[in-house]
């Protein structure tokens, strides 16, 4: 399940940091395309899975977070390579 889920939350990731390219850095877009991911983890985390906080946090938390920033960078790094070839 866990492996589920942080496979998921890189899905849910990529696209946002391929769209996040587009905006000023810092700027209130930007900052959704960073934070609605997190946030829909968080949500889907809830509900999807009734664990105690200290569970999630052992097992959980540092694989979806490594997801997110793989699914992040690797967006924007996608975007930019797309570019590269124009």
């Amino acid at each position: 399940m866990n492996l589920l889920i942080s496979v998921a939350a890189f899905v849910i990731h990529f696209p946002f940091g391929f769209y996040r390219v587009r905006f000023k850095k810092l700027s209130r877009p930007w900052s959704r395309c960073l934070y609605i991911p997190i946030v829909i983890n968080i949500v889907v985390r809830r509900f999807i899975l009734d664990w105690e906080w200290q569970t999630a946090m052992i097992y959980l938390w540092p694989a979806t977070l490594i997801a997110h920033l793989l699914g992040g960078f690797l967006g924007t790094r996608y975007k930019t390579d797309d570019r590269e070839t124009e």
